[in-house]
């Protein structure tokens, strides 16, 4: 009689150390830092669970899970898309290795470090008595059971943007209808014009001075407690909800320059402007002479050779030599000091008579600076201390400019935010999406002369504004010719001026806002919510 052979079986050895991966997983998914979707997660754990006996295709197998698991971690946050990463590679190679350094620490904080520390610790403890992989697959097969399966971002998968495209019709904004809403706002902005006078007459000549500041949003001035500062009581006019369109330097100062019209698209920024629509061209016919003024050298990103090439202002920089050195910026460039530049100009002017449109760039709030002369401080800290100063030096300056005897209108118009809270899809200081709070711009203006004064309240604008706006708030002052009379009305400055939809871009993303909730395209065809915190 012959023995019956035993069937062979293998057993499933289990994640091992991959467990650590999924359990991290499920704790921010939990928390609502990441999203899950089941079917990429459960085909990298049976990639990870496939019995193989073989101990080089068993090593094999756990080194290709490792980018694939990297890739899926990536897929499951809410982070930007990996490519506009790379489409940024060059200008992140600029960037000085100590602030390299803060933005792997704010993306990856010491305390994280610390707890991985002690989750590993406590996982091999508790390996020994537990079956923690069978552990690690229920509670995956209870997250994707909790949870609804959709999505808050949008990338390139199908499956992915089926998902998100469901969310959105759920909530009666399907993708067909936020396109048609896209598009209708590009058309329409495209037909709008300032109606600048034809020439200035007998009207009193004033000099307008733009202070362009990098990094300031209303959320930032939260964060580092300035909302409150003097500076801010000094407006006769102030834009509560003022839209900068974009997050970045270069867009928004081109925005800037061209005011005149409607807002445009992203990608027409960068291509040949309607004569009407470039405000310095505008007020140079009228007579006015330029100015350009920047903090910095403008060579990052080619931001004084843009602003020349697609803004329309050529003229040579006011000289920084021989002034302060106050910090270091990111990409190691000086920057000097907001006050002394500003003085520098204001002594140009003394002896002038031509009325001038002056555009000052400041560099001096940009994530990343480091303060000369101090002890070294990084991230909000830096910022509280880097916004106080700017503030100080332009309650100073306004100060001067009243007693320099001067018609001058001062227009306060940041290019964006500097994003120091953050959110899902970027961590603090990131601005690869124009995000509302990073859009959302403290915008003012103050009249100063000699033999004016306002007659009436400060002016709080609190209907969606946008560049515009500001265009046909100097055709006001033009044709109103305030600087004649002794007083002037706030109110009817202001009665006029255009409004524009909160609609923001920048390269390879869109955010739009409808009904106080603001949605995101990342492929120019399909929308999701912008996630919360």
């Amino acid at each position: 009689m012959t023995d019956t052979p035993v069937p062979r079986t293998v057993a499933l050895k289990g994640l091992g150390w991959w467990n650590l991966y999924f359990i991290v997983k499920i704790f921010l998914f939990a928390r609502g830092q990441i999203d899950f979707h089941p079917l990429e997660n459960f085909s990298l754990l049976a990639f990870l669970l496939f019995p193989i006996t073989n101990k080089i295709l068993n090593a094999v197998r756990h080194l290709a899970a490792v980018p694939l698991a990297l890739w899926l971690f990536h897929y499951d946050s809410f982070l930007p898309p990996l490519e506009r990463l790379v489409a940024q590679l060059d200008q992140l190679m600029a960037f000085e290795w100590f602030y390299m350094l803060e933005l792997v620490l704010r993306f990856i904080p010491p305390a994280t470090l610390l707890a991985a520390g002690l989750l590993v610790a406590a996982y091999y403890y508790l390996a020994m008595f537990f079956r923690i992989s069978v552990i690690v697959v229920l509670a995956c097969v209870g997250v994707s059971l909790y949870g609804d399966n959709s999505v808050s971002k949008v990338a390139d998968s199908p499956a992915l943007v089926a998902t998100a495209a469901d969310k959105t019709t759920a909530m009666g904004r399907d993708d067909a209808s936020l396109n048609k809403y896209l598009q209708q706002f590009l058309s329409s902005e495209r037909q709008r014009v300032v109606d600048f006078p034809k020439a200035i007459g007998d009207a009193a000549p004033f000099d307008i001075l733009m202070i362009s500041i990098c990094s300031l949003a209303w959320d930032d001035m939260s964060i580092a407690g300035v909302t409150d500062h003097p500076l801010m009581s000094q407006f006769d006019i102030v834009f509560e909800q003022f839209n900068s369109a974009t997050s970045y330097s270069g867009p928004a100062l081109i925005r800037l320059t061209r005011a005149s019209c409607g807002q445009p698209a992203h990608d027409a920024l960068y291509q040949a402007a309607d004569p009407q629509c470039r405000l310095f061209d505008n007020l140079q016919a009228l007579g006015y002479g330029e100015a350009l003024m920047m903090n910095h050298d403008g060579v990052f990103n080619s931001l004084l050779e843009r602003t020349r090439q697609y803004g329309g202002i050529d003229v040579p920089l006011v000289s920084q030599e021989g002034l302060t050195v106050s910090q270091k910026a990111f990409a190691g460039s000086p920057v000097t000091s907001d006050l002394e530049l500003l003085q520098r100009w204001l002594g140009t002017r003394q002896a002038s008579t031509q009325p001038v449109l002056a555009l000052y760039n400041s560099a001096s709030l940009h994530d990343g600076n480091r303060i000369l002369n101090s002890e070294r401080v990084s991230g909000t800290e830096s910022y509280s201390i880097r916004v106080h100063r700017l503030f100080d030096d332009l309650s100073q300056f306004m100060k001067q400019l009243k007693e320099s005897g001067r018609n001058v209108v001062v227009i306060l118009v940041p290019e964006h935010g500097g994003g120091l809270r953050g959110d899902k899809m970027q961590i603090p200081g990131m601005r690869e999406i124009a995000s509302p709070s990073i859009t959302h711009v403290p915008v003012a203006i103050k009249l100063i002369g000699p033999s004016i004064e306002r007659s009436d309240k400060v002016a709080y604008i609190k209907k969606p504004s946008s560049h515009m706006a500001l265009s046909q708030l100097i055709a006001n002052i033009i044709t109103s010719d305030v600087y004649h009379g002794g007083a002037f009305s706030a109110a009817s400055l202001t009665d006029n001026l255009p409004q524009t939809a909160a609609v923001s871009q920048n390269e390879g993303s869109t955010v739009i806002s409808i009904g106080g909730e603001h949605y995101i395209s990342l492929d120019g065809q399909h929308w999701s919510l912008y996630p919360s915190n």
